[in-house]
């Protein structure tokens, strides 16, 4: 049976632990574009390279074709590498996607042509979020239309494609999957405190992801604030990522007296995440919904739990469904329930290990890259 993986230029190795352990059981193409954001070289799977020459060569050959999908399109940049994918698609069984995206737009507009199946995953948790742009709406009707199967990835996101009015019996959740061996429990690494200038005996609050105001990512600020006045010592925020909000995050850890109290890792690589996991005592992500936008999922979430580190986060979106009871929810935007959690862990030695163990036991049990896998390959066979 042939796979096809079409991500736009979001290739990357965590989306794609998933689809590895099934490279004996699939044969699996992933197509990536030229300009992919991320580095492929470390995936364990056939990667098949796009390239804007190539598709330029291909769409003079079919000039019409060009036209209405391109000069005629009624916005701009609509497929992503149409004419070589519809070459390259030929003969394949199974073509995966996710969201309504480029890829998916460009898989739904030749599939019937082709004759493969298109399944779909979906993050999505808020209904007819499309609604509030123009252009993705546009993408979305098309694809909502074709897909065979939607995947999503929480009870969540199956709930908003269900009041979009998808059927039953074409929505099968399969959460996303962590690898086990990667992320797993283990002692902190003394060199990277070390490399940080952190003191062995700190508490390490760690945070992982974009810095962007949705990620409430200067809750961590206040928190810290907060924890100071009240006495606390001997412990360090460390936030490992980038984003517009790193400059105004600064500024609040200036203004709040904090500066001995952060850390700032910046980009970190796949390969060098599980060692920074196991650097913290706790990991928070005090996320927050807006309008169009609430936590989907928080892969950071189970991959802290995979390496045995409680964590704190808020209610916002899938994250309840997440965590379960192998962490501490507090509200959207508090942080002063923020700075009580990390002070109760900090605390309470016998609670940490605790929750830390119920995350790693969770994870095993819903979170595994391998199981999941092996349920999305049951899928397929069966559509």
């Amino acid at each position: 049976m042939k796979l096809g993986i079409v991500l736009d230029n979001k290739v990357n190795k965590w989306a794609l632990q998933r689809f590895e352990p099934l490279k004996d059981r699939f044969d699996i193409t992933v197509f990536a574009g030229e300009r992919n954001d991320y580095d492929v070289s470390s995936i364990d799977l056939n990667i098949k390279r796009l390239t804007r020459a190539q598709e330029i060569s291909l769409a003079i050959k079919d000039p019409l074709t060009a036209y209405r999908r391109i000069i005629r399109a009624p916005f701009k940049k609509m497929d992503f590498y149409y004419f070589s994918l519809k070459k390259y698609l030929k003969g394949f069984d199974i073509v995966y996607s996710c969201d309504a995206t480029r890829s998916a737009y460009t898989l739904a507009s030749f599939k019937d042509e082709l004759g493969f199946k298109f399944v779909l995953s979906w993050w999505e948790n808020i209904p007819y979020r499309a609604a509030f742009d123009e252009r993705t709406s546009y993408h979305k009707r098309y694809i909502m239309e074709k897909a065979d199967m939607f995947l999503p990835f929480t009870e969540t996101a199956k709930k908003a494609l269900q009041i979009e009015g998808v059927p039953e019996e074409k929505i099968e959740i399969i959460y996303p999957g962590v690898d086990l061996e990667r992320f797993k429990p283990g002692a902190k690494p003394k060199d990277l405190l070390a490399k940080n200038n952190i003191p062995k005996n700190s508490f390490v609050i760690l945070y992982v992801g974009k810095l962007v105001s949705w990620k409430g990512v200067h809750n961590l600020v206040y928190a810290a604030r907060i924890l100071k006045q009240r006495g606390v010592k001997d412990f360090v925020v460390v936030v490992a990522g980038k984003g517009a909000q790193k400059e105004n995050m600064e500024n609040l850890i200036k203004e709040s007296g904090t500066e001995d109290n952060f850390r700032f890792l910046d980009f970190v690589s796949y390969g060098e995440m599980p060692e920074v996991y196991r650097m913290a005592d706790v990991f928070a992500l005090p996320s927050y919904p807006t309008m169009t936008w609430q936590e989907q999922f928080g892969m950071v979430l189970i991959e802290a739990m995979a390496s045995g580190k409680p964590v704190i986060s808020a209610m916002s979106g899938s994250i309840p469904e997440v965590i379960g009871d192998a962490g501490v929810l507090i509200s959207p935007g508090n942080f002063f329930q923020l700075a009580e959690a990390i002070r109760n862990l900090m605390g309470n030695k016998g609670f940490t290990l605790e929750m830390g163990n119920r995350g790693r036991q969770r994870v095993e049990r819903y979170f595994d890259a391998q199981k999941n896998a092996i349920r999305f390959y049951d899928i397929c066979k069966a559509i």
